[in-house]
């Protein structure tokens, strides 16, 4: 196995005016923020390590609750070249840590399919993605992550999923992206409605089960 070394242990987010992102990496934080005593990503996020996953919303066996990770140093590549928007976005200035809100915003974007019934084709919407602890699930609503959606919405039309686990999850469309300029939530994994009650359909990138919205 060749081992890959990298420019430093600091990922930095960079979005352009065309809403292109890169990722660097650095031996200095471009937006002084770091981890900390912060392990929530290595609860809520599902991690690929030793040849395993670990599941979303199990904490990883090596953090160490207010420390950090137990096996730092060594820790797998999927860990290492991840980072949150927190630490690395300066667009998240002046957001709580993650352990004190109880969310996780996911460096990497995703998408869904949204399906109109209408006869029209599938078409996909980029969304943020944010993990939120299933214990605190209002915190999805706090208003430093609703500006934030905002934010992301009006200069990126961007949406935003959030996330709960693998499978449950709903998608938020802030106003600038909307149709009638209203906030709207779309989704719940586990709720399917009758056929003369269905709009749209939503399918998550990564496989999840098809969410069906009326």
């Amino acid at each position: 196995m060749t081992d890959i070394e990298l420019a430093g242990d600091h990922m930095s987010l960079e979005v352009d005016e065309k809403g292109t992102a890169t990722i660097r990496f650095s031996t200095t934080s471009i937006t002084g923020r770091v981890c900390g005593g912060c392990t929530l990503c290595c609860k809520l996020l599902p991690i690929p390590i030793e040849g395993e996953l670990k599941p979303a919303g199990e904490r990883c066996r090596h953090a160490r609750a207010g420390k950090g990770c137990g096996i730092y140093a060594k820790r797998p590549m999927p860990c290492r070249t991840w980072a949150c928007r927190w630490v690395a976005d300066r667009e998240t200035a002046g957001m709580p840590r993650p352990d004190r809100c109880h969310y996780v915003i996911d460096i990497q974007e995703d998408y869904v399919t949204l399906a109109p019934t209408d006869g029209n084709e599938p078409f996909k919407v980029g969304v943020i993605q944010v993990w939120v602890d299933p214990a605190f699930p209002e915190a999805a609503r706090a208003p430093e992550l609703r500006a934030y959606m905002l934010r992301m919405a009006e200069k990126y039309r961007l949406a935003t999923i959030v996330r709960f686990d693998s499978r449950r999850a709903y998608t938020v469309f802030p106003p600038p992206i909307a149709a009638d300029r209203q906030w709207h939530e779309m989704g719940g994994s586990v709720e399917v409605r009758t056929p003369a009650e269905r709009e749209v359909t939503v399918e998550f990138s990564d496989g999840g089960e098809r969410t069906v919205l009326g």
